[in-house]
């Protein structure tokens, strides 16, 4: 499966990008979530994952909020997300 990509910056260019690789089924698979603390970024990350765990079934869901938007997350926690997930979603821009 390819896509055709429009670039509005430039001429009329048409590129094709093919989609990656699958990587592991999601079954039973545990979903990291990292909230960067911006405003409803909890609730928009709750309810994908909500929607995540039920379309795929998911074992488990493993959520943290960092500090501060600004900060990276901290070593020990990245690593706990490391060793018990098999994805991870990651904040939410303005």
């Amino acid at each position: 499966m390819s896509f055709v990509v429009y670039d509005p910056t430039s001429g009329p260019v048409a590129r094709e990008a093919a989609l990656a690789e699958r990587g592991a089924p999601l079954e039973n698979a545990v979903l990291g979530v990292i909230d960067n603390g911006k405003q409803n970024s909890d609730a928009v990350l709750q309810r994908i994952a909500d929607r995540l765990k039920e379309r795929y079934g998911l074992k488990d869901v493993v959520s943290v909020r960092k500090r501060s938007f600004s900060q990276q997350i901290e070593e020990e926690r990245s690593q706990n997300l490391m060793d018990r997930c098999a994805f991870v979603l990651a904040g939410v821009g303005d």
